[in-house]
Protein backbone atom coordinates (compact mmCIF):
# COMPACT_ATOMS: atom_id res chain seq x y z
CA UNK A 1 0.00 0.00 0.00
CA UNK A 2 1.38 3.50 -0.83
CA UNK A 3 2.86 5.53 2.00
CA UNK A 4 2.51 9.33 2.13
CA UNK A 5 4.41 12.03 4.04
CA UNK A 6 2.16 14.89 5.06
CA UNK A 7 2.40 18.34 6.60
CA UNK A 8 -0.87 19.48 8.11
CA UNK A 9 -2.70 21.67 10.62
CA UNK A 10 -4.77 20.27 13.44
CA UNK A 11 -7.89 21.81 15.00
CA UNK A 12 -5.71 24.08 17.14
CA UNK A 13 -3.91 25.28 13.98
CA UNK A 14 -0.69 23.64 15.13
CA UNK A 15 1.64 22.26 12.47
CA UNK A 16 1.93 18.47 12.47
CA UNK A 17 3.95 16.12 10.30
CA UNK A 18 3.88 12.39 9.81
CA UNK A 19 3.35 9.47 7.47
CA UNK A 20 0.19 7.61 6.53
CA UNK A 21 -0.64 4.57 4.42
CA UNK A 22 -3.68 4.68 2.14
CA UNK A 23 -4.92 3.29 -1.16
CA UNK A 24 -4.62 6.71 -2.82
CA UNK A 25 -3.90 10.34 -2.04
CA UNK A 26 -7.65 11.02 -1.83
CA UNK A 27 -8.07 8.22 0.72
CA UNK A 28 -5.14 9.60 2.73
CA UNK A 29 -6.67 13.10 2.82
CA UNK A 30 -10.04 11.65 3.88
CA UNK A 31 -8.51 9.64 6.71
CA UNK A 32 -6.52 12.64 7.95
CA UNK A 33 -9.62 14.83 7.86
CA UNK A 34 -11.57 12.23 9.84
CA UNK A 35 -8.80 12.34 12.45
CA UNK A 36 -9.10 16.15 12.70
CA UNK A 37 -5.93 16.84 10.71
CA UNK A 38 -6.04 18.94 7.54
CA UNK A 39 -3.05 18.43 5.20
CA UNK A 40 -1.15 21.31 3.65
CA UNK A 41 1.07 19.05 1.56
CA UNK A 42 0.98 15.34 0.76
CA UNK A 43 3.83 13.47 -0.95
CA UNK A 44 4.02 9.77 -1.76
CA UNK A 45 7.15 7.99 -0.55
CA UNK A 46 8.81 6.08 -3.38
CA UNK A 47 11.38 3.34 -2.81
CA UNK A 48 14.36 3.09 -5.14
CA UNK A 49 15.99 0.00 -3.68
CA UNK A 50 13.17 -2.47 -4.04
CA UNK A 51 9.52 -2.95 -3.24
CA UNK A 52 7.85 -1.80 -0.08
CA UNK A 53 7.74 -4.22 2.80
CA UNK A 54 4.03 -4.76 2.31
CA UNK A 55 4.73 -5.97 -1.24
CA UNK A 56 7.30 -8.52 -0.14
CA UNK A 57 6.05 -12.05 0.29
CA UNK A 58 6.28 -13.01 3.93
CA UNK A 59 6.52 -16.47 5.36
CA UNK A 60 5.17 -16.45 8.92
CA UNK A 61 5.14 -19.92 10.52
CA UNK A 62 2.14 -20.90 12.61
CA UNK A 63 4.21 -21.05 15.79
CA UNK A 64 5.34 -17.42 15.34
CA UNK A 65 1.78 -16.32 14.64
CA UNK A 66 0.71 -18.10 17.82
CA UNK A 67 3.51 -16.37 19.76
CA UNK A 68 2.49 -12.97 18.41
CA UNK A 69 -1.19 -13.52 19.20
CA UNK A 70 -0.57 -14.73 22.75
CA UNK A 71 1.90 -11.95 23.56
CA UNK A 72 -0.43 -9.31 22.16
CA UNK A 73 -3.32 -10.74 24.19
CA UNK A 74 -1.22 -10.58 27.36
CA UNK A 75 -0.28 -6.95 26.69
CA UNK A 76 -3.89 -5.93 25.97
CA UNK A 77 -5.23 -7.74 29.04
CA UNK A 78 -2.63 -5.83 31.07
CA UNK A 79 -4.31 -2.56 30.10
CA UNK A 80 -1.99 -1.32 27.35
CA UNK A 81 -3.54 0.47 24.36
CA UNK A 82 -3.32 -1.43 21.09
CA UNK A 83 -0.73 0.88 19.51
CA UNK A 84 1.58 0.67 22.54
CA UNK A 85 1.15 -3.10 22.67
CA UNK A 86 2.10 -3.42 18.99
CA UNK A 87 5.14 -1.18 19.50
CA UNK A 88 6.39 -3.33 22.39
CA UNK A 89 5.66 -6.50 20.46
CA UNK A 90 7.68 -5.33 17.43
CA UNK A 91 10.69 -4.69 19.67
CA UNK A 92 10.72 -8.22 21.09
CA UNK A 93 9.99 -10.07 17.83
CA UNK A 94 13.10 -11.59 16.26
CA UNK A 95 11.54 -12.75 12.98
CA UNK A 96 12.46 -10.01 10.49
CA UNK A 97 9.37 -10.17 8.27
CA UNK A 98 6.95 -10.49 11.17
CA UNK A 99 8.62 -7.58 12.97
CA UNK A 100 8.16 -5.42 9.86
CA UNK A 101 4.52 -6.44 9.60
CA UNK A 102 3.87 -5.56 13.25
CA UNK A 103 5.50 -2.16 12.74
CA UNK A 104 3.23 -1.50 9.78
CA UNK A 105 0.22 -2.60 11.83
CA UNK A 106 1.21 -0.17 14.56
CA UNK A 107 1.50 2.66 12.05
CA UNK A 108 -1.93 1.89 10.61
CA UNK A 109 -3.54 1.71 14.07
CA UNK A 110 -1.87 4.99 15.09
CA UNK A 111 -3.35 6.61 11.99
CA UNK A 112 -6.84 5.56 13.06
CA UNK A 113 -7.35 2.38 11.07
CA UNK A 114 -9.24 -0.48 12.80
CA UNK A 115 -7.01 -3.40 13.71
CA UNK A 116 -8.91 -5.84 11.48
CA UNK A 117 -8.61 -3.50 8.51
CA UNK A 118 -4.90 -3.09 9.18
CA UNK A 119 -4.52 -6.88 9.22
CA UNK A 120 -6.36 -7.17 5.90
CA UNK A 121 -3.56 -5.16 4.27
CA UNK A 122 -1.24 -8.13 4.88
CA UNK A 123 -3.04 -11.16 3.38
CA UNK A 124 0.26 -13.03 3.01
CA UNK A 125 0.73 -13.01 6.78
CA UNK A 126 -2.83 -13.22 8.13
CA UNK A 127 -5.51 -15.57 6.89
CA UNK A 128 -9.16 -14.58 6.34
CA UNK A 129 -9.96 -16.65 9.44
CA UNK A 130 -7.59 -14.55 11.54
CA UNK A 131 -8.99 -11.27 10.20
CA UNK A 132 -12.63 -12.33 10.60
CA UNK A 133 -12.15 -13.35 14.22
CA UNK A 134 -10.30 -10.12 15.02
CA UNK A 135 -13.19 -8.18 13.46
CA UNK A 136 -15.65 -10.14 15.61
CA UNK A 137 -13.51 -9.46 18.68
CA UNK A 138 -13.48 -5.73 17.95
CA UNK A 139 -17.25 -5.72 17.58
CA UNK A 140 -17.82 -7.68 20.79
CA UNK A 141 -15.14 -5.90 22.82
CA UNK A 142 -13.24 -9.14 23.51
CA UNK A 143 -10.11 -8.67 21.41
CA UNK A 144 -7.75 -10.19 23.99
CA UNK A 145 -9.90 -13.33 24.34
CA UNK A 146 -10.06 -13.71 20.56
CA UNK A 147 -6.27 -13.39 20.32
CA UNK A 148 -5.86 -16.16 22.88
CA UNK A 149 -8.21 -18.37 20.85
CA UNK A 150 -6.28 -17.58 17.67
CA UNK A 151 -3.04 -18.48 19.45
CA UNK A 152 -4.52 -21.83 20.46
CA UNK A 153 -5.64 -22.45 16.87
CA UNK A 154 -2.21 -21.61 15.46
CA UNK A 155 -0.47 -23.78 18.06
CA UNK A 156 -2.76 -26.70 17.24
CA UNK A 157 -2.14 -26.25 13.52
CA UNK A 158 1.62 -26.13 14.05
CA UNK A 159 1.55 -29.23 16.26
CA UNK A 160 -0.53 -31.16 13.72
CA UNK A 161 1.85 -30.28 10.90
CA UNK A 162 4.80 -31.33 13.04
CA UNK A 163 3.22 -34.71 13.76
CA UNK A 164 2.55 -35.32 10.07
CA UNK A 165 6.08 -34.26 9.12
CA UNK A 166 7.70 -36.42 11.81
CA UNK A 167 5.61 -39.42 10.73
CA UNK A 168 6.92 -39.09 7.17
CA UNK A 169 10.59 -38.40 7.95
CA UNK A 170 11.74 -41.97 8.61
CA UNK A 171 9.96 -43.59 5.63
CA UNK A 172 11.30 -40.89 3.30
CA UNK A 173 14.84 -41.37 4.63
CA UNK A 174 14.60 -45.15 4.12
CA UNK A 175 13.22 -44.64 0.62
CA UNK A 176 15.92 -42.12 -0.28
CA UNK A 177 18.79 -44.31 0.95
CA UNK A 178 17.31 -47.30 -0.85
CA UNK A 179 17.00 -45.45 -4.15
CA UNK A 180 20.58 -44.14 -3.91
CA UNK A 181 21.86 -47.66 -3.17
CA UNK A 182 19.99 -49.17 -6.13
CA UNK A 183 21.18 -46.45 -8.54
CA UNK A 184 24.82 -46.87 -7.44
CA UNK A 185 24.60 -50.65 -7.90
CA UNK A 186 23.04 -50.36 -11.36
CA UNK A 187 25.27 -47.59 -12.70
CA UNK A 188 28.63 -48.43 -11.09
CA UNK A 189 28.85 -52.02 -9.80
CA UNK A 190 26.83 -53.90 -12.43
CA UNK A 191 28.61 -52.41 -15.50
CA UNK A 192 32.00 -53.53 -14.17
CA UNK A 193 30.82 -57.07 -13.50
CA UNK A 194 29.18 -57.19 -16.94
CA UNK A 195 32.66 -56.94 -18.54
CA UNK A 196 33.60 -60.20 -16.81
CA UNK A 197 30.47 -61.90 -18.12
CA UNK A 198 31.11 -60.66 -21.66
CA UNK A 199 34.59 -62.27 -21.66
CA UNK A 200 33.16 -65.66 -20.69
CA UNK A 201 30.99 -65.78 -23.82
CA UNK A 202 28.35 -67.96 -22.15
CA UNK A 203 24.58 -67.48 -22.26
CA UNK A 204 23.59 -65.48 -19.19
CA UNK A 205 20.53 -66.33 -17.06
CA UNK A 206 17.36 -64.36 -17.73
CA UNK A 207 17.47 -62.32 -14.47
CA UNK A 208 21.04 -61.29 -15.28
CA UNK A 209 20.12 -60.26 -18.84
CA UNK A 210 17.21 -58.20 -17.48
CA UNK A 211 19.48 -56.54 -14.94
CA UNK A 212 22.15 -55.73 -17.52
CA UNK A 213 19.54 -54.23 -19.85
CA UNK A 214 18.26 -52.00 -17.05
CA UNK A 215 21.81 -51.02 -16.13
CA UNK A 216 22.62 -50.07 -19.75
CA UNK A 217 19.40 -48.05 -19.96
CA UNK A 218 20.33 -46.08 -16.83
CA UNK A 219 23.98 -45.59 -17.81
CA UNK A 220 23.41 -44.71 -21.47
CA UNK A 221 20.15 -42.81 -21.28
CA UNK A 222 20.63 -41.08 -17.94
CA UNK A 223 19.92 -37.71 -19.53
CA UNK A 224 16.58 -38.99 -20.84
CA UNK A 225 15.65 -40.18 -17.35
CA UNK A 226 16.51 -36.72 -15.96
CA UNK A 227 14.47 -35.00 -18.67
CA UNK A 228 11.55 -37.34 -17.96
CA UNK A 229 11.65 -36.62 -14.23
CA UNK A 230 11.81 -32.86 -14.83
CA UNK A 231 8.94 -33.11 -17.34
CA UNK A 232 6.80 -35.06 -14.86
CA UNK A 233 7.46 -32.50 -12.12
CA UNK A 234 6.63 -29.65 -14.51
CA UNK A 235 3.43 -31.40 -15.63
CA UNK A 236 2.30 -31.92 -12.02
CA UNK A 237 2.98 -28.26 -11.18
CA UNK A 238 1.10 -27.15 -14.30
CA UNK A 239 -1.85 -29.34 -13.31
CA UNK A 240 -1.83 -27.89 -9.80
CA UNK A 241 -1.96 -24.36 -11.22
CA UNK A 242 -5.00 -25.14 -13.39
CA UNK A 243 -8.40 -25.60 -11.76
CA UNK A 244 -9.27 -28.75 -13.72
CA UNK A 245 -5.88 -30.35 -13.08
CA UNK A 246 -6.02 -29.51 -9.38
CA UNK A 247 -9.47 -31.08 -9.11
CA UNK A 248 -8.26 -34.24 -10.88
CA UNK A 249 -5.26 -34.53 -8.52
CA UNK A 250 -7.40 -33.94 -5.44
CA UNK A 251 -9.97 -36.54 -6.53
CA UNK A 252 -7.18 -39.05 -7.08
CA UNK A 253 -5.65 -38.31 -3.66
CA UNK A 254 -9.00 -38.88 -1.93
CA UNK A 255 -9.26 -42.31 -3.59
CA UNK A 256 -5.82 -43.49 -2.43
CA UNK A 257 -6.22 -46.23 0.22
CA UNK A 258 -5.46 -45.02 3.75
CA UNK A 259 -3.87 -41.82 2.40
CA UNK A 260 -7.18 -40.51 1.06
CA UNK A 261 -8.91 -41.22 4.37
CA UNK A 262 -6.12 -39.43 6.22
CA UNK A 263 -6.41 -36.33 4.03
CA UNK A 264 -10.20 -36.28 4.41
CA UNK A 265 -9.92 -36.50 8.20
CA UNK A 266 -7.32 -33.73 8.31
CA UNK A 267 -9.42 -31.39 6.17
CA UNK A 268 -12.63 -32.21 8.05
CA UNK A 269 -10.95 -31.54 11.38
CA UNK A 270 -9.56 -28.21 10.16
CA UNK A 271 -12.91 -27.15 8.67
CA UNK A 272 -15.04 -28.05 11.70
CA UNK A 273 -12.60 -26.53 14.20
CA UNK A 274 -12.32 -23.24 12.30
CA UNK A 275 -16.09 -23.09 11.84
CA UNK A 276 -16.79 -23.90 15.48
CA UNK A 277 -14.33 -21.31 16.77
CA UNK A 278 -15.75 -18.56 14.54
CA UNK A 279 -19.35 -19.35 15.46
CA UNK A 280 -18.36 -19.33 19.13
CA UNK A 281 -16.89 -15.83 18.70
CA UNK A 282 -20.06 -14.49 17.11
CA UNK A 283 -19.10 -14.54 13.44
CA UNK A 284 -22.26 -14.85 11.26
CA UNK A 285 -22.82 -18.38 9.95
CA UNK A 286 -22.53 -17.60 6.23
CA UNK A 287 -19.39 -15.56 6.73
CA UNK A 288 -17.93 -18.27 8.96
CA UNK A 289 -18.65 -20.91 6.30
CA UNK A 290 -16.98 -18.78 3.63
CA UNK A 291 -13.86 -18.16 5.72
CA UNK A 292 -13.60 -21.79 6.88
CA UNK A 293 -13.97 -22.89 3.26
CA UNK A 294 -11.01 -20.73 2.24
CA UNK A 295 -8.78 -22.65 4.68
CA UNK A 296 -9.51 -26.01 2.98
CA UNK A 297 -6.73 -27.14 0.65
CA UNK A 298 -8.66 -29.93 -1.11
CA UNK A 299 -10.60 -28.60 -4.10
CA UNK A 300 -13.19 -31.39 -3.90
CA UNK A 301 -14.02 -30.67 -0.27
CA UNK A 302 -13.85 -26.92 -0.89
CA UNK A 303 -16.52 -27.22 -3.59
CA UNK A 304 -18.62 -29.34 -1.23
CA UNK A 305 -18.43 -26.68 1.49
CA UNK A 306 -19.36 -24.05 -1.10
CA UNK A 307 -22.50 -26.06 -1.84
CA UNK A 308 -23.16 -26.33 1.91
CA UNK A 309 -22.95 -22.53 2.23
CA UNK A 310 -25.44 -22.02 -0.61
CA UNK A 311 -27.82 -24.57 0.93
CA UNK A 312 -27.63 -22.81 4.30
CA UNK A 313 -28.26 -19.50 2.56
CA UNK A 314 -31.43 -20.98 1.07
CA UNK A 315 -32.70 -22.02 4.49
CA UNK A 316 -31.41 -25.57 4.94
CA UNK A 317 -29.89 -26.50 8.29
CA UNK A 318 -26.14 -27.03 8.48
CA UNK A 319 -26.47 -30.73 9.32
CA UNK A 320 -28.80 -31.35 6.36
CA UNK A 321 -26.48 -29.42 4.04
CA UNK A 322 -23.43 -31.40 5.20
CA UNK A 323 -25.28 -34.69 4.67
CA UNK A 324 -26.54 -33.63 1.22
CA UNK A 325 -23.01 -32.73 0.05
CA UNK A 326 -21.95 -36.40 0.08
CA UNK A 327 -18.39 -35.52 1.08
CA UNK A 328 -18.70 -35.69 4.87
CA UNK A 329 -19.30 -38.83 6.96
CA UNK A 330 -22.67 -39.42 8.61
CA UNK A 331 -20.97 -38.98 11.98
CA UNK A 332 -20.33 -35.30 11.17
CA UNK A 333 -23.89 -34.46 10.11
CA UNK A 334 -25.41 -36.42 13.02
CA UNK A 335 -23.30 -34.70 15.67
CA UNK A 336 -23.95 -31.31 14.08
CA UNK A 337 -27.70 -32.06 14.11
CA UNK A 338 -27.51 -32.81 17.84
CA UNK A 339 -25.69 -29.52 18.39
CA UNK A 340 -28.30 -27.60 16.41
CA UNK A 341 -31.16 -29.12 18.43
CA UNK A 342 -29.48 -28.43 21.77
CA UNK A 343 -28.22 -24.95 20.85
CA UNK A 344 -24.55 -25.97 21.21
CA UNK A 345 -23.52 -26.03 17.55
CA UNK A 346 -20.03 -24.63 18.09
CA UNK A 347 -19.36 -27.22 20.82
CA UNK A 348 -20.53 -30.04 18.53
CA UNK A 349 -18.25 -28.82 15.74
CA UNK A 350 -15.28 -28.71 18.11
CA UNK A 351 -16.08 -32.25 19.26
CA UNK A 352 -16.07 -33.40 15.62
CA UNK A 353 -12.69 -31.73 15.11
CA UNK A 354 -11.21 -33.32 18.25
CA UNK A 355 -12.53 -36.75 17.24
CA UNK A 356 -11.02 -36.56 13.77
CA UNK A 357 -7.72 -35.23 15.09
CA UNK A 358 -7.49 -38.29 17.37
CA UNK A 359 -8.33 -40.54 14.42
CA UNK A 360 -5.66 -38.77 12.38
CA UNK A 361 -3.08 -39.55 15.05
CA UNK A 362 -4.11 -43.22 15.05
CA UNK A 363 -4.02 -43.38 11.24
CA UNK A 364 -0.56 -41.81 11.18
CA UNK A 365 0.72 -44.35 13.69
CA UNK A 366 -0.73 -47.20 11.63
CA UNK A 367 0.73 -45.83 8.40
CA UNK A 368 4.19 -45.37 9.85
CA UNK A 369 4.07 -48.78 11.57
CA UNK A 370 3.18 -50.49 8.28
CA UNK A 371 5.14 -48.29 5.90
CA UNK A 372 8.54 -48.43 7.60
CA UNK A 373 9.04 -52.24 7.50
CA UNK A 374 7.32 -52.42 4.10
CA UNK A 375 9.83 -50.01 2.57
CA UNK A 376 12.72 -51.88 4.15
CA UNK A 377 11.42 -55.19 2.77
CA UNK A 378 10.86 -53.74 -0.74
CA UNK A 379 14.32 -52.15 -0.88
CA UNK A 380 15.86 -55.34 0.50
CA UNK A 381 14.11 -57.49 -2.14
CA UNK A 382 15.35 -55.22 -4.95
CA UNK A 383 18.92 -55.33 -3.66
CA UNK A 384 18.66 -59.10 -3.20
CA UNK A 385 17.48 -59.46 -6.82
CA UNK A 386 20.47 -57.44 -8.02
CA UNK A 387 22.93 -59.49 -5.97
CA UNK A 388 21.45 -62.87 -6.99
CA UNK A 389 21.31 -61.81 -10.66
CA UNK A 390 25.01 -61.01 -10.55
CA UNK A 391 25.95 -64.19 -8.67
CA UNK A 392 24.12 -66.61 -10.98
CA UNK A 393 26.64 -66.26 -13.87
CA UNK A 394 29.50 -66.66 -11.41
CA UNK A 395 28.00 -69.92 -10.17
CA UNK A 396 27.61 -71.06 -13.81
CA UNK A 397 31.27 -70.25 -14.52
CA UNK A 398 32.26 -72.34 -11.48
CA UNK A 399 30.19 -75.30 -12.67
CA UNK A 400 31.63 -75.09 -16.18
CA UNK A 401 35.15 -74.98 -14.78
CA UNK A 402 34.48 -78.18 -12.83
Amino acid sequence: MPRYVYRAKDLALKAVEGTIEAESSTAAITRLANAGVYPVSLTEVLTEHGPRLSAIRRIVPSRLLAYMSRQLADLLSGGLPLFNALSLLSQQTEHRHLRGVIQELGTAVRDGLPFSEALSQHPEAFSPLYISMIRAGETGGSLDAVLVRLAELAEGESELRSRVAMALVYPLVVLGIGLVTIVVLLTYVVPRLSELFAESGQLLPLPTRMLLALSRALSTWWWAWCVGIVACVWLLRAMQRSEGGRQAIDRFVLRVPLGGALVRKLETARFTRNLGVMLGQGVPALQALEVANAAIAQMTLRQAVGQVKESVREGMSLSEALGASGQFPVFVSNLVAVGEESGTLETALLKVASSYERETDRTLRVLTTVLEPLLIVVVGLIVMFIVISMLLPIFQLGLVAQ
